[in-house]
């Protein structure tokens, strides 16, 4: 049977990696199930599975390194098809704004609700509190609590 996630976590490969990676260790030392796609995506039609995953989570952390928007003018795009997708689910949507990033001026109109999204600057010299602060954002309550 396969495992059920709390948090989705989007990002860019080249510049939110490494962010997304980070976030994905420490929520699930506090207990969250995280997927992250490189390491859960195992076998099946990617975009159903990627779709049925975010359905399934309460949360999704978009990881927004610089320029992360841009590629999103294609109707292709992957992070916009996540983006898309949780918008449309009404899911607990969390941008982690990474030094760097600006929103564009223009965004296609299917991701623009996302530049209205409370989020969070990520900060690596305080990273105790921001992830402190991130839980706060979070509708998944950890394993261990519940």
């Amino acid at each position: 049977m396969d495992k059920k996630y709390d948090i989705f976590i989007s990002y860019r490969r080249d510049g939110g990696e490494s962010t997304a990676k980070i976030l994905r260790d420490k929520l699930e030392e506090l207990g969250y199930h995280v997927f992250f796609d490189v390491e859960s995506l195992r076998s099946g039609d990617f975009n159903t599975r990627l779709y049925s995953v975010i359905d399934e989570c309460q949360d999704f952390l978009i990881v927004l390194s610089p320029n992360a928007l841009d590629r999103c003018v294609n109707e292709d795009d992957w992070v916009r098809l996540e983006i898309e997708h949780a918008l449309k689910k009404e899911k607990n949507i969390v941008p982690v704004m990474l030094r760097g990033f600006f929103f564009p001026s223009k965004l296609p109109d299917s991701i623009e609700p996302l530049r209205y999204k409370n989020g969070l600057e990520s900060n690596y010299q305080f990273f105790d509190a921001f992830i402190e602060k991130l839980q706060t954002f979070l509708k998944a309550r950890p394993a261990v609590g519940r």
